[in-house]
């Protein structure tokens, strides 16, 4: 994914260098692209941290379940 903003940006780059178009404009672009880039790698972090998050507190339950069970013997 992050590669596909990167061609993103070096396309918005590229074509910062035609004539008809304005590069202020161009660079509003990148900037969007940037922030964009930077805003879903923040939600799918936080969003696979809160998974795993749940999942160490299931595998935490089971192995003390086992340890439990192995103390009883």
């Amino acid at each position: 994914m992050n590669e596909g903003y990167e061609q993103a940006r070096r396309s918005l780059k590229a074509l910062a260098s035609h004539a008809a178009l304005d590069r202020g404009e161009v660079r509003r672009f990148l900037e969007l692209a940037a922030e964009c880039c930077a805003a879903t790698n923040s939600y799918l972090c936080e969003a696979l941290g809160d998974c795993e998050t749940k999942k160490a507190g299931r595998l935490f339950v089971r192995r003390k379940a086992r340890e439990r069970q192995d103390e009883q013997g």
